[in-house]
């Protein structure tokens, strides 16, 4: 399924605000949802899927029993690179599928602590800032909590939510329920760990935006 920005429009904003705004009256938590199209460019990706393709044209001319004009040669491998290089920048899954899945998480990671830093989720007076992080391009989701939510709430917890968070790509639902489905569990175990306290106050933004 090919999940874009547009599919997060201005009625499921509504919707997860109004989520988030629960999870923040029943938990101490402060969450902030981003989504962005991608953590990365990947450019140099699609250059060189335009270089392999030229190579692998040139040598076949090359070497092949059919004798080509030079200029042929030249023109040929010229549009084969400008073939190989669109084909992967205007084909999502094609891109996605030739970017290793390491650098994809890796992309992920820089780009949400950036955005925890950038948008201050760590100056909540209890450090219990939460940052989900998602990015369509990869299909990932990536957790960011402060550490009065790590100290909180045991480390295979946090490594099972963002099992679940990531596993919303691959079910048969919209991405944008199984999103909120997600976010009810979310606040079940928050609850449960950092129970709000009597003088709780919003610190940060429900519908923050930070731009790199």
């Amino acid at each position: 399924m090919v999940v874009k920005l547009s599919d997060f429009n201005e009625q499921f904003r509504t919707r997860l605000y109004h989520q988030i705004q629960e999870i923040e009256r029943q938990t101490l938590a402060e969450v902030v949802v981003i989504i962005r199209a991608s953590s990365d460019k990947y450019r140099d990706v699609a250059l060189w899927a335009g270089f392999g393709l030229e190579v692998v044209v040139a040598i076949f001319m090359l070497f092949s029993p059919i004798v080509f004009n030079p200029y042929v040669i030249s023109i040929t491998t010229l549009l084969s690179f400008l073939l190989g290089y669109l084909l992967v920048q205007t084909i999502p899954p094609l891109k996605r599928f030739l970017v290793p899945q390491a650098r994809k998480r890796r992309a992920l990671e820089v780009y949400a602590r950036a955005i925890f830093q950038k948008g201050k989720i760590h100056y909540t007076r209890e450090h219990t800032g939460l940052l989900v992080f998602i990015s369509l391009f990869e299909r990932m989701v990536y957790l960011v909590p402060d550490v009065g939510l790590t100290n909180a709430i045991p480390e295979h917890l946090w490594q099972e939510i963002e099992h679940k968070f990531n596993s919303i790509f691959n079910g048969d639902d919209f991405v944008t329920e199984a999103l909120m489905r997600e976010l009810t569990e979310l606040k079940h175990v928050l609850s449960q760990y950092v129970p709000p306290v009597e003088d709780d106050i919003n610190e940060i933004p429900d519908d923050l935006n930070v731009e790199l």
